[in-house]
């Protein structure tokens, strides 16, 4: 899951260089690459855990704010020329996020789920 994240954050901020909204403001629009992102990871994972509609329309909102979360740290934020441990400790900050907002969304059984699909990912397993 984070190889997969981090590749599609990677392709959002190569592919728009453009601020969906200023800071502080709540996003009206999100750039289409963003748009695509989040709906593409948020099929992927409802394909996994099996989600109701409602949990779909609330994953994919969750996934369009991670994303421009994301974009805007390192577009806005000049997070690329941060030292390595600050750039870290701000990516897993938004990542602690995702993660606890997920979870807020899931039941247990689809809890359980996710955790496994992270758990077969290479990167889990350091």
């Amino acid at each position: 899951m984070k190889n997969l994240l981090a590749a599609a954050c990677l392709l959002t901020s190569l592919t728009s260089a453009t601020p969906a909204h200023s800071p502080g403001d709540e996003p009206k629009a999100y750039t289409r690459s963003v748009a695509a992102h989040a709906t593409t990871l948020t099929q992927a994972l409802a394909r996994r855990i099996h989600c109701n509609e409602g949990q779909y329309l609330a994953i994919k909102k969750l996934h369009l704010h991670y994303l421009e979360q994301r974009r805007q740290l390192v577009f806005e934020q000049s997070i690329i020329n941060a030292p390595a441990a600050e750039r870290d400790e701000q990516l897993a900050s938004s990542q602690r996020s995702y993660e606890q907002a997920l979870n807020s969304i899931l039941d247990p059984q689809q809890r359980l789920a996710y955790q496994q699909l992270r758990a077969s990912f290479t990167a889990h397993r350091l």
